[in-house]
């Protein structure tokens, strides 16, 4: 799987929870507000629920895009482990249920289609007079089709632009011509109202968002809705609601039809609270009485839901004052940063990702040695076997012989979890150089995998040629520095190997010691979770970090610091 996939699944994943609370929170608010309306005013409830629906659709699109805009770099190209591969394991969760929604309305659509080539057109001048009567009395400016179908057990209204109603045969022959017309002018009021493409925009909003029982209420409701908006017209178009209501009786038993209600159908809705509405509407106030608990529960609800998303949401910037008074509390830091006369320097808040220091942050310049955490997510991302053998050859001597010579002699046979370590720990060339040779189909493979990569860590200022920093050509700023650091925190094993002390290695009966370029790694009164050097003439003396210090986690990134300086 590419880094732009992984990125994409990490970031849907990641933001399916938050998604999934925001939408019962717009879903206790719909109640409340549900709770003050009339339950005999069918459009308004029908307005309030079918922009919750949308709202909630929109809700998701919005959290997903920005999420992704803003992708933390942790998250992107994550590592396959248990503790922090699930929001991989919900996006392939979301894709499996979101196919078998969709196949559901791809048989429902299916079984329209194969209805509408079964169809006869209904040409009795008689009906289509007086269909054509009601739909312009309705304002209706399109022209609708009449056919009949048979083994169809409800009138259905397929079509938008060219909208069809398909009338049971049976109901042709068998049904009086009063209460058939009052089933027609109920599906009139279907075309007139757009229901068909509503009805398609509904089951795309539930195929995007099925694992959320609101969006089932919601939608549901939407239908029941509109079914009764649908008698109301239809019972003012043929002048009295009882035609209707016993065409409507006449229906009650029949079954479904289709796999999914991809088309309005007369008998779709509570077909008894249908008749009951059109005969006794009178009824319908002693349910009011349940409006003031459900309006309670529903502001308490939608109030914490509103409160806790608030609280988690990002971070405000800090302001100068603030940042500044922090800066102050870390007196080993601020030391370090002025000692080592670093012209680019940026350090972050992890947690809320502040700025607590920047200088230079987003100018481009040489990185020399911190190239190697790129080199090594981008080997940890195709998921190889780190007990496998990497023999040292000519190859990697020869690319690496401008850089600080390699303790690793030509021929010497280690294993790719050494290499890493090397790499990382030591800044070993020779190993780094290594890695990319030996990655699934070789260097020029791994210089595309690292520019997309490098994309979807969203590095603005980063260009990486080759895999060990010798190159000058090699830059990026401190600001992507900072992105790299956060996200090679997610890869267990770097942040383990960066932080060895030392290291043996045996080859051909060698005995090689190793230890960490960075002196402050196990010094007393550092708390380091990862760490990279690097140094060049070109690029000076570089440092990234990942500290612990004052119950705060802080991401250190220096560049192009004075050689001669600690």
């Amino acid at each position: 799987m590419t880094d732009f996939l992984l990125s994409t699944a990490w970031t849907l994943g990641g933001s399916l929870p938050v998604v999934a609370w925001k939408i019962l929170c717009l879903h206790a608010a719909t109640l409340a507000v549900l709770s003050l309306t009339r339950p005999d005013d069918a459009r308004l409830r029908y307005t309030l629920l079918g922009a919750a629906l949308f709202a909630g659709v929109a809700i998701a699109v919005t959290d997903v895009a920005l999420a992704w805009r803003g992708l933390p770099a942790a998250a992107a190209s994550p590592p396959g482990t248990s503790a922090t591969a699930w929001p991989l394991w919900l996006a392939l969760a979301w894709l499996a249920g979101s196919a078998i929604a969709a196949l559901r309305v791809l048989l429902g659509l299916g079984w329209l289609r194969g209805v509408l080539r079964a169809s006869q057109p209904w040409n009795d001048p008689a009906w289509q007079a007086r269909v054509a009567d009601m739909a312009r009395r309705l304002r209706l400016s399109r022209t609708v089709g009449l056919r009949v179908v048979r083994n169809l057990s409800s009138p259905v209204t397929a079509g938008w632009l060219k909208p069809v109603i398909l009338v049971p045969a049976s109901l042709v022959t068998g049904m009086p011509a009063d209460l058939l017309a009052a089933l027609l002018a109920h599906e009139l009021a279907h075309v007139r109202r757009h229901d068909y493409l509503v009805n398609l925009l509904q089951h795309a909003a539930e195929v995007l968002l099925f694992f959320h029982p609101s969006i089932w209420w919601l939608s549901r409701h939407l239908r029941i809705e509109r079914e009764r908006i649908a008698d109301q017209m239809a019972a003012a178009l043929i002048g009295s609601p009882m035609p209707l209501a016993r065409a409507l009786h006449s229906l009650e038993r029949a079954a479904a039809d289709a796999p999914a209600s991809v088309a309005p159908a007369a008998r779709d809705g509570d077909l008894l609270d249908r008749i009951r509405r059109l005969v006794r509407p009178d009824t319908l106030d002693a349910r009011r009485v349940v409006a003031l608990p459900v309006l309670a529960m529903s502001c308490a609800l939608a109030g914490f839901g509103a409160w806790t998303t608030l609280m988690a949401g990002p971070a405000q910037p800090l302001s100068v004052q603030e940042a500044q008074r922090l800066m102050a509390r870390l007196p080993g830091v601020k030391a370090m940063i002025e000692a080592s006369g670093a012209s680019h320097v940026l350090v972050l808040d992890t947690r809320s990702g502040a700025t607590l220091l920047g200088r230079a942050e987003n100018d481009a310049v040489p990185i020399a040695s911190l190239t190697k955490l790129m080199t090594a997510m981008v080997v940890l991302d195709a998921a190889p076997d780190l007990s496998r053998p990497v023999r040292i050859d000519e190859r990697d001597a020869r690319a690496t012989a401008s850089g600080a010579a390699s303790q690793l002699p030509v021929g010497a046979s280690v294993t790719l979890d050494t290499l890493l370590k090397l790499a990382l720990m030591a800044s070993d060339n020779r190993a780094a150089h290594a890695l990319a040779r030996t990655y699934p189909g070789g260097e020029p493979a791994f210089v595309q995998a690292v520019q997309r990569k490098t994309a979807a860590l969203h590095l603005k200022h980063t260009t990486l040629e080759e895999p060990t920093g010798l190159s000058t050509a090699n830059r990026a700023s401190a600001a992507d520095i900072g992105r790299i650091v956060s996200a090679a925190a997610a890869y267990p094993q770097i942040a383990r190997d960066t932080t060895a002390l030392v290291e043996t290695v045996d080859t051909a009966g060698n005995r090689l010691r190793y230890h960490n370029t960075n002196p402050l790694v196990g010094a007393q009164g550092w708390d380091i979770r990862l760490s990279k050097t690097g140094t060049s003439t070109e690029a000076g003396r570089c440092l990234a970090m990942r500290i612990h210090i004052d119950d705060r986690d802080l991401t250190l990134v220096l560049l192009n610091g004075h050689p001669d300086r600690g």
